[in-house]
């Protein structure tokens, strides 16, 4: 909760970013591509950390995508279907971070593609969500 609420008194502050829908669909002012990018990064080192069997980033690098999950950034609908993908998000990262804990490559590699699966669902209903905000 803190970390949400400092976010957000950051973000306020430095004013830079572009406009998302928040809570309850209030605008807020967030930098998404800075975010994303991120997210790509993290990403990135997670395949780096399988193809060389490197479970301590494979470990930091999941544990990072849950910390990102609860970022204010993050939250950008607050409908079931988003909060429930949030947690399913959650829940793969963490089967990554603990699969890379106890030096499972398959279980890394498996718990990796149900993150990929779970970013690329949600990224599409986010899109959907966006256009139908559009059509009104």
């Amino acid at each position: 909760m803190f970390t949400k609420i400092l976010s957000a008194v950051i973000l306020s502050a430095i004013g830079a970013g572009t406009l998302v829908y928040g809570f309850q669909d209030q605008p807020v002012q967030k930098d998404s591509k800075k975010f994303m990018q991120q997210k790509l990064n993290t990403a990135r080192d997670i395949v780096k950390g399988l193809a060389l069997e490197d479970f301590d980033l494979i470990s930091k690098s999941g544990q990072d995508l849950m910390l990102f999950s609860h970022e204010a950034d993050w939250n950008v609908f607050q409908t079931q279907d988003y909060l429930r993908m949030s947690r399913e998000f959650r829940g793969s990262s963490q089967r990554l971070r603990d699969s890379a804990n106890s030096k499972s490559l398959d279980g890394a590699t498996l718990a990796y593609f149900e993150v990929t699966l779970n970013c690329v669902r949600c990224h599409k209903y986010v899109r959907q969500s966006y256009q139908l905000e559009k059509q009104k």
